[in-house]
């Protein structure tokens, strides 16, 4: 990895080479990630969807060869994984020679680790526990080492299935709970592994014969939240198919129900045949109910799609309830050939059935020494079944008194911990007890001083506040007075301005009756407003020269500061303004003016924008405030 040089001292140099560092990793691992997944679709895409099930899975070497010829090198660990997934199951020999090599061409803990793990999980599919055990021992030390306790309770659980398996049903479900506990410590949402838990405890309980627990784990699992769960349909399926199996010891109305409950399930969701162990649940379910010719199909069908050959317990088992149907439909001689098939059965109680079954096929027969041989062996076997419950009954006892004695150590060492807890406790509380009333003095003291501090503060505060007033009242004094003298200016301005527009108003009249009092022209031209208005004007310039001569003396300085504002505004445009600074409106400016009232809208129009004044002023508000 490369990192940024920087002249950097101190510790800032740890803190900027940490931060780079993180920055660097995240940055090619978003590289790698999105060349990964450029690599896979690549490849998918040109194998029909699945790249490495074109892998010679017949052949470990060649396809480590290929894999090292193909994928990048850091994508080849996670490929030689997924090959092992794909690996058919048929050859012990091939499987572990896939793992030695990966053992090999990765050396790492972490592939040790899972190596040794998935080598006990084949052994106990085999049912080669003692291999399997030295294996997930091996595993499970691997894992805690690495620090990974999650990774280390997959070997628990296969250790556990291997207890199950040899029937040591109290140590199987001590190390089913153990991982459930362990995995509600990290996160109680319902997992794939929460599911599978909660199938094999539901199993080790039926084996010991503890239905009612079967039924609660059971419906446990039918009730969880699977939502979230990657096909959580084939859950389902398996769920139903289970509960389906242990409603037929009896119920088998309940047992016909969850069977085509399941098949139902898995025919909505999947366009393929119909499983082989789904048929046998609804053979058993219909061969429980006493319908042998419903089941006797189902049966066969199942027994001959049946791909796990090497899994002989679940073979013996279909052989086995394929000749039932045959002995209960009177068919005797297809009923002892099944039959026979299920001797390889490693389970007991299951060759006790066989051996029965096949001692009532004799006995139809007539054959009684041959059905007194089956009796015997069946007697046989069930004294050895008698004798491993009496001694796993005795482990049983054992263990819990063994429990119990540890239990009541762990009390009593738990009693002296309360004990020595409690009194340390006690001394702890009285030293703190007195930490607080010292410390409850002192800040009472503290308290009482600043309190003294803070009263004398606020008496200052209160003198301080009262000079403030006292200074405001005679400055709103000295205000209202000012205010109270502009506003007696203001006023008589206002009533000089109202004196002078008077005094033009009444000058105007006088001239207007002057006016109308003279003889009147015959030859002058008609006027549609005012025939005694035409051609008056009213205002001439000596008139104007006098009325500006008033207005100064009236309002001193006006006109002086509204020409230096406004040098642009002609005449016509200040007699306009000075008009309307004494109120005229627009009747009044018309005919001062002796113009026409659409005449004094365009001047005003024009000294608005003489004055730059935007279209939405108001260019009396204006005018009466400047």
């Amino acid at each position: 990895m490369c990192l940024p040089k920087r002249n950097l001292s101190g510790s800032g140099v740890w803190i900027a080479l940490f931060l780079w560092a993180i920055m660097a990793i995240v940055s090619c691992r978003q590289q790698e990630t999105s060349t990964d997944d450029a690599f896979f679709e690549r490849q998918n895409a040109a194998h029909d969807g699945d790249y490495l099930a074109t892998y010679p899975l017949h052949n470990p070497d060649s396809c480590i060869i290929r894999l090292k010829a193909e994928v990048p090198e850091q994508l080849q660990p996670w490929a030689c994984f997924s090959l092992w997934y794909r690996l058919p199951r048929n050859s012990p020999e091939r499987s572990f020679r896939l793992l030695e090599l990966y053992d090999t061409h990765y050396p790492h803990d972490t592939v040790f680790a899972f190596t040794q793990l998935v080598r006990g999980e084949f052994m106990v599919e085999l049912r080669h526990r003692d291999s399997a055990r030295v294996f997930l021992n091996d595993a499970r030390r691997r894992y805690l080492a690495l620090g990974r306790p999650l990774d280390a309770s997959d070997a628990d659980y296969l250790m556990a299935r291997c207890y199950s398996q040899e029937n040591n049903l109290p140590k199987a479900l001590e190390s089913y709970f153990g991982v459930l506990e362990l995995l509600n410590r990290h996160d109680t949402a319902f997992s794939h592994r929460h599911a599978f838990l909660y199938m094999d405890i539901a199993t080790a309980y039926r084996r010991s014969k503890d239905l009612l627990q079967e039924m609660f784990w059971l419906h446990k699992a039918w009730n969880a939240d699977f939502s979230q769960l990657d096909k959580a349909w084939d859950y389902q399926v398996k769920i139903a198919a289970r509960m389906a199996s242990a409603y037929a010891v009896n119920n088998p109305d309940s047992s016909l129900i969850m069977a085509r409950l399941a098949v139902d399930i898995f025919k909505e969701n999947s366009d393929a045949p119909v499983p082989s162990r789904l048929q046998y649940y609804l053979c058993l379910a219909h061969f429980k109910k006493g319908d042998c010719a419903a089941a006797l199909p189902l049966c066969r069908d199942a027994y001959d799609r049946n791909n796990a050959q090497q899994d002989v317990f679940w073979s013996s088992q279909l052989a086995q309830a394929l000749g039932e149907s045959y002995f209960c439909l009177g068919r005797l001689d297809s009923a002892e050939w099944f039959i026979r098939q299920a001797i390889a059965s490693p389970d007991t109680g299951n060759l006790t059935g066989v051996h029965k079954r096949l001692a009532d096929i004799y006995t139809q027969r007539g054959d009684y020494k041959a059905a007194l041989s089956e009796v015997i062996i069946a007697y046989e076997l069930n004294q050895r079944l008698f004798a491993a419950e009496r001694a796993r009954a005795l482990s049983e006892f054992e263990a819990r008194f063994e429990a119990a004695r540890k239990e009541r150590l762990i009390t009593e060492l738990e009693a002296q911990q309360k004990i020595r807890q409690q009194r340390d406790l006690l001394i702890i509380l009285s030293f703190l007890t007195a930490i607080g009333l010292l410390a409850g003095l002192l800040w009472r003291q503290r308290n009482r001083r600043r309190f003294l501090e803070q009263s004398n503060e606020l008496l200052q505060q209160k003198k301080a506040l009262a000079e403030v007033r006292e200074q405001l009242k005679i400055q709103e004094l000295e205000h209202s007075q000012f205010l109270l003298k502009n506003t007696q200016a203001e006023l008589n301005t206002t009533a000089e301005l109202l004196t002078l527009k008077n005094q033009l108003i009444e000058e105007l009249e006088m001239r207007l009756h002057r006016r109308n009092l003279a003889p009147l022209d015959v030859d002058a031209p008609d006027s549609s407003e005012n025939p005694n208005l035409h051609g008056l004007k009213i205002l001439t310039e000596a008139d104007w020269s006098r009325f500006r001569e008033r207005f100064d003396r009236q309002m001193p300085g006006f006109m002086t500061g509204l020409k230096a504002m406004h040098p642009s505004l002609t005449n016509a445009e200040i007699r306009l303004f000075l008009l309307m600074k004494l109120g005229f409106d627009t009747l009044e400016i018309s005919e001062a003016l002796g113009i026409s009232k659409e005449s004094v809208w365009r001047s005003r129009h024009r000294l608005s924008k003489r004055l730059g004044l935007p279209e939405t002023a108001d260019l009396n508000q204006f005018v009466q405030g400047f």
